[in-house]
C-alpha cells in the first residue's frame, strides 16, 4: 500500500465517523488555541511595556521606596520613606550637575466632577519636570510651573479622555472649575493624546502639583517615587550610586542591608519588567499546555476504539495481502491528520481570540512566528506520539482472530 493509497484511506475514515473526528480534535484545538492566545497576550503587553519604558528615554533613574532586593521583585519596605524634600535636594544640589530634571510623585484613585459630570479616575501629583521627562505635550494651555508647587497651587492638567467625558469630544476646558475631593481646581492645560501603556493611561489623568496632590488631596508627608533625569546615559550609574549614598546619609542609614529604597534606571527597569513577563508567561503557557497533553491522551482513546471498532476490516486487509506496516501507516496517518487539523483551527482561533483581547485590553497586537512554528511541531509530535501505540495494536492483529471479531 503506498502513502497516497493510506492517506486516503485513512481520510475517509475520519470522514465517515465525523463526530469523532470532531470530538478527538477539540482538545487540540482548546490546546494549541489557548498557548497561542496567552503567548500573543504576554507578547503585546511586554512589547507595550517596553516601548513606554524607553519612551522614558534610557537617560532616567527612578528612586521608589522599599527594601532594595537583587531579585526582579523588589521588597515593599516602609511606603513612606522618601519625601518631597528629598527630591527638591537632588534638584538644588550643585554636587549633582548631571541631573537635569527631577520631578516627585505620588498618585490616587478620586472622583472628578466637573460641568455637571462626574468621573472616577486617576490623580497624579506631579513635580513640573514631570511633562518634559514623560514626553507629554501640551494640547490646549499650559503646563504647571514649580511656582505652582512652591505655592501648593490649585491647578490641573487634564488628560484628553477626561475632557471628553466632562466637557465633551473637542471642548477647550481651559479656565474651568473642577472639584477634587473637596477641593476646587482651575483647568490650566489639555495634554496631547499619547494612547495607553497597559499598565497606565495619562489620557485618562489629572495631574496637579504634587505639593497640592500629598498635603491638601492626599494628607500625607511623604511621596510615592522621585524621576531623575541624567544629562548623558554614561552618567546614569555613577550618578545612581552618588544619589544612593547621598540618600543613605539623608536617611540616617549606615548599613546598606537596612536600605529602605530602592534606585532603577530606565534599562534596569525594562530588564526587570521583561523577566517578570516572560517568567508568567512561562507558567500560563505551561498550564495552558496540560490541555494538550489532555487532548494527546484523547487522540489515543479515540484511535483505540477506532482500532477496535475497526477488527474485521484490519483483518480482512490483511487476508488480501496488507503488511503490517501498511496498516501502521495507515492509522499512524489518522492520528497525525487528527492532531494537525486540530493544530490549524487551533492556531486559527488562537490569533484570531488574541487580536480581539489586545483590542479590548488596550494593546497593540503583535503577531508571533514561533508560536505557529510550535504549534505545528506539537501537533505532529502529539500526533505520531499518541498515535503510535493503537496504530502498533492494530499492525499486530492476527487476520484470522480479526475476521472473527464480533
Amino acid at each position: 500500500m503506498s502513502f497516497f493509497d493510506a492517506f486516503n484511506v485513512s481520510f475517509s475514515s475520519l470522514n465517515h465517523n465525523r463526530l469523532r473526528t470532531i470530538l478527538a480534535m477539540l482538545g487540540i484545538v482548546i490546546g494549541i488555541a489557548s498557548v497561542i492566545l496567552i503567548i500573543s497576550i504576554a507578547k503585546s503587553a511586554t512589547s507595550s511595556v517596553t516601548s513606554q519604558v524607553s519612551s522614558l528615554g534610557s537617560n532616567n533613574i527612578a528612586i521608589m521606596p522599599g527594601t532594595e532586593s537583587k531579585g526582579p521583585v523588589q521588597g515593599g519596605g516602609d511606603t513612606k520613606t522618601l519625601t518631597y524634600e528629598d527630591a527638591q535636594f537632588f534638584k538644588k544640589n550643585p554636587d549633582f550637575p548631571s541631573v537635569t530634571a527631577v520631578a516627585a510623585v505620588v498618585q490616587g484613585g478620586m472622583q472628578i466632577i466637573g460641568n455637571g459630570e462626574n468621573i472616577n479616575t486617576t490623580v497624579q501629583g506631579v513635580g513640573a519636570d514631570y511633562f518634559d521627562m514623560q514626553s507629554l505635550n501640551i494640547e490646549y494651555g499650559e503646563f504647571f510651573t514649580s511656582e505652582d508647587e512652591s505655592f501648593y497651587s490649585k491647578v490641573a492638567v487634564i488628560g484628553p479622555e477626561v475632557v471628553t467625558d466632562l466637557f465633551g469630544d473637542g471642548s477647550d476646558p481651559t479656565g474651568q472649575i473642577i472639584q477634587i475631593k473637596s477641593q476646587l481646581f482651575r483647568v490650566i492645560g489639555v495634554t496631547k493624546a499619547k494612547g495607553s501603556s497597559g499598565m497606565s493611561n495619562p489620557d485618562k489623568s489629572v495631574y496637579v502639583p504634587v505639593t497640592t496632590a500629598a498635603k491638601i488631596l492626599l494628607g500625607q508627608n511623604y511621596v510615592q517615587s522621585i524621576q531623575i533625569s541624567v544629562s548623558d546615559v554614561s552618567l546614569v550609574e555613577q550618578t545612581s550610586s552618588e544619589i544612593k549614598q547621598v540618600l543613605m546619609e539623608r536617611h540616617s542609614i549606615t548599613d546598606e542591608a537596612n536600605i529602605d529604597f530602592n534606585i532603577k534606571s530606565s534599562k534596569e527597569m525594562q530588564a526587570t519588567l521583561s523577566s517578570i513577563t516572560g517568567t508568567l508567561t512561562a507558567m500560563l503557557a505551561g498550564i495552558a499546555g496540560i490541555s494538550l497533553l489532555v487532548g494527546g491522551i484523547g487522540v489515543m482513546n479515540i484511535m483505540l476504539v477506532s482500532v477496535t471498532e475497526r477488527t474485521r476490516e484490519i483483518g480482512l486487509l490483511k487476508a488480501i495481502g496488507a503488511k503490517q506496516n501498511d496498516i501502521l501507516l495507515q492509522f499512524l496517518i489518522e492520528a497525525v491528520v487528527l492532531t494537525v487539523s486540530g493544530g490549524i483551527i487551533g492556531m486559527i482561533l488562537g490569533e484570531v481570540f488574541a487580536m480581539i483581547a489586545t483590542a479590548v485590553m488596550g494593546l497593540s497586537f503583535v503577531f508571533q512566528l514561533y508560536p505557529v512554528l510550535l504549534a505545528v511541531s506539537v501537533c505532529v509530535t502529539i500526533g505520531v506520539f499518541f498515535g503510535l501505540y493503537p496504530s502498533r495494536r492494530a499492525a499486530k492483529l492476527n487476520p484470522i482472530d480479526a475476521l472473527k471479531f464480533e
